[in-house]
């Protein structure tokens, strides 16, 4: 670690003997850093809220707090900066199980001296770095696994997921919930006529004029191709049947550019007491099918 790397360092130690000789290691090593030292875990917490620092030194035992409590209410309150348990011996128990909860490491006071400190804080900041550069990346993977790539809305995976999680809701409360699932009319034409490019425009465009007009709780998915769905949960089908006749309306009047128009036909239904997903979702289809069979640019129930 260059004497540049860190520039602070909080250290939350009750007591005014270890305080002084943990700075005073750190002054031996060349460390420019400037440590700031609290005497209770309130107080930590209270800074951190308000400043940043680059490393957590943590005595488990404080008069606010201990015991491993004192880590979990730490991490609760700051997660992103690496933290290292300081223990007494009789304490080490401790310590390990700190780095389990999530510290970087733990040291024994009795064991510290300055270059122990000092490679122990460069690891834990190294450490701490690439925990959160591989939570990142984890979590763009789930996401990028669960969100359509072209409109940014949920794809069929997530659907199934939060259908499942709904259709438990309406069951437990008996409350209602409906599905609208609709389909692009004649969109082969859109591709073949205007090119691919502008069919893609088309999927985002509807895909942003139905989110900015559905409930936040709406489910809003990609069902595949040019086809979606809307769950509607605490909705009957009367009501689904108006917000569809709404997107319809919006569909029809909206001007996806170089003069293109673009319509879409929807079906509706409601949830029917003990049913499966597959019978649910089977009448939505069943209802999408009748608006096209029926002309398109339509709204259908069953």
């Amino acid at each position: 670690m260059s004497k540049q790397s860190l520039h602070t360092i909080l250290l939350i130690e009750d007591d005014p003997g270890d305080a002084a000789l943990i700075r005073e290691m750190l002054e031996q090593q060349g460390c420019r850093a400037r440590v700031v030292t609290v005497e209770r875990l309130s107080a930590g917490i209270s800074h951190l809220q308000q400043h940043c620092c680059d490393v957590i030194l943590l005595d488990m035992n404080l008069p606010d707090s201990s015991g491993l409590s004192t880590m979990t209410r730490l991490l609760d309150a700051e997660p992103g900066v690496p933290i290292i348990v300081l223990t007494g011996l009789s304490d080490e128990g401790f310590g390990v199980e700190a780095v389990k909860l999530g510290a970087q490491d733990y040291l024994v006071k009795s064991d510290i001296d300055g270059r122990v400190l000092k490679r122990a804080m460069f690891y834990a900041v190294e450490r701490k770095k690439l925990e959160l550069a591989l939570k990142q990346t984890r979590d763009l993977f789930e996401r990028q696994a669960r969100i359509d790539y072209l409109t940014g809305i949920y794809n069929r995976l997530m659907f199934n997921e939060l259908l499942e999680a709904e259709l438990q809701r309406a069951r437990r409360y008996g409350s209602d919930l409906a599905l609208i699932m609709f389909d692009l009319d004649h969109f082969k034409q859109v591709n073949d006529t205007y090119s691919h490019t502008m069919g893609d425009h088309v999927l985002k465009e509807v895909a942003q004029l139905v989110s900015e007009n559905i409930r936040a709780h709406d489910i809003f998915t990609r069902w595949g191709g040019e086809e979606f769905t809307v769950l509607i949960p605490k909705s009957n089908r009367d009501q689904a049947l108006i917000l569809a006749e709404k997107l319809r309306q919006l569909c029809e009047e909206h001007d996806f550019g170089d003069g293109l128009k673009v319509t879409a036909s929807f079906g509706v239904t409601q949830l029917r007491t003990d049913e499966t997903v597959e019978l649910f979702i089977g009448r939505a289809d069943q209802a999408l099918y009748r608006a096209k069979s029926n002309g398109r640019n339509r709204v259908e129930a069953l």
